[in-house]
């Protein structure tokens, strides 16, 4: 098998594509980025222990590795941004991520209350939360699940750049989505990693909702050493729910009718968890 070769495995709920030399992969059709490329190893495709153990297995089979399920009473929601932060911009809407990302979570707070959930916000207004004290308060709060709402930007091919990502916490050991090459960092343990199996089932959940709730492009499940997600005690996710940057996602993020579609996604996420 040579590069841009794929090994298809599925039974009758799952079906996972995996591509030779590659990092990318397809579970039920969502792009997911493994933090290791396949390898091939006496004529069978390999993916890496940490990969099988912390992301695609635990996706595939929710219970893989996780003798004990957490529970689901406390949901933190964490609105990107505020103060003097205004986060991503489009400068001639005049449009910027922090007021955007409050709106989502305020709607999101009202949806997950509903469902008989204890929420509790980072930021109520427009103020200026340092990163660490985001996941801080959620520990002091007892949350049981983190949930960070974003909007996202790219400085050049700004019109042709579209679409939701996640991100959830990088397993030690392993690369970010972002790293092409290994870096000092990848041999640190962090908080988050405590939750690594859980934080792959919940990303893999909250894209997938995004992509049925949005119908934007898929732009991938990702591991990144955020701040708020390294920090996180809980199982935690970031979400990248469109691009400001690109005019026509930013004229729909602007209007209240797409962001209460936006606010669906990552309750519908929560609830894809639960069932899992």
């Amino acid at each position: 098998m040579t590069k841009g070769k794929r090994l298809v495995l599925k039974n009758a709920t799952m079906r996972i594509e995996l591509e030779v030399n590659s990092r990318e992969a397809l579970v039920n059709g969502v792009r997911v980025f493994m933090g290791e490329g396949t390898r091939m190893y006496r004529r069978s495709l390999r993916i890496s222990r940490i990969d099988a153990e912390r992301f695609i297995g635990p996706i595939a089979q929710p219970k893989f590795g996780n003798p004990t399920v957490p529970r689901l009473r406390v949901i933190a929601l964490d609105a990107g941004h505020g103060g003097r932060d205004p986060g991503k911009e489009h400068k001639k809407l005049r449009v910027n991520e922090k007021t955007f990302t409050l709106d989502v979570v305020r709607r999101l707070e009202r949806l997950l209350e509903a469902q008989g959930y204890r929420v509790i916000l980072t930021r109520k207004g427009d103020t200026y939360v340092e990163l660490g004290d985001r996941p801080a308060a959620a520990a002091r709060a007892g949350a049981d699940l983190f949930i960070s709402v974003h909007f996202n930007a790219v400085g050049s091919n700004v019109e042709r750049v579209s679409g939701s990502e996640t991100y959830t916490m990088t397993p030690q050991y392993q690369r970010s989505a972002s790293e092409t090459r290994r870096d000092s960092m990848d041999a640190i343990a962090n908080p988050g990693n405590v939750n690594d199996r859980w934080n792959s089932i919940i990303g893999y959940h909250m894209q997938r909702s995004m992509l049925n709730n949005l119908k934007t492009s898929d732009r991938g499940l990702k591991h990144g050493r955020l701040a708020v997600l390294r920090l996180a005690r809980c199982p935690a996710v970031l979400v990248e729910a469109g691009f400001l940057s690109n005019t026509a996602e930013a004229r729909k993020i602007a209007t209240p009718a797409y962001r209460q579609q936006v606010t669906q996604a990552p309750a519908g996420g929560v609830e894809a968890y639960v069932g899992a």
